[in-house]
This record gives structure tokens, sequence and C-alpha cells, in this order.
């Protein structure tokens, strides 16, 4: 499997998406090294995903430290 987080990201939409090959004994990994041709557009996706994420992180990361810097003021 890909260790870099864009990579694994894509491979599960690709999953997601129903994308591996019906056959017996094919992993998904496989499926995925036999399509390249989709790889940019699910590395496309991934960014987008990851993107919207981080940005939700953020907003509820601010969220709870407002939390907590107005309990801290009581």
């Amino acid at each position: 499997m890909t260790t870099d987080i864009i990579d694994q990201v894509a491979l599960a939409l690709f999953a997601s998406d129903g994308m591996k090959i019906a056959s017996p004994g094919t992993t998904l990994q496989q499926s995925w090294d036999r399509t390249p041709e989709k790889h940019v557009i699910y590395r496309e996706r991934a960014l987008v995903f990851l993107s919207a994420m981080g940005r939700q992180m953020l907003d509820l990361a601010g969220t709870e430290i407002a939390k907590l810097d107005e309990r801290d003021r009581k």
C-alpha cells in the first residue's frame, strides 16, 4: 500500500467508487495499479477532500480553543 496521505485518500476514494476489478484474487492495490490513467483524477479529488477536511479541523480547533479560553477566564 502507499504511504503518502494523498495517495491513501486517492485509493480510498477509488475504492468507495467501486472501482476494484471484480475478479477472484485481485486486490484493491492491484486494481489501482492497473488503472494509472485514473490516478490523476483521484489524486485531485483527494487534495480537495484533504483541503476541506483541514479547514473543518482548523475551525473545530479554533472553537475548542475559544471554549477553553472562556473557561479559563471564569
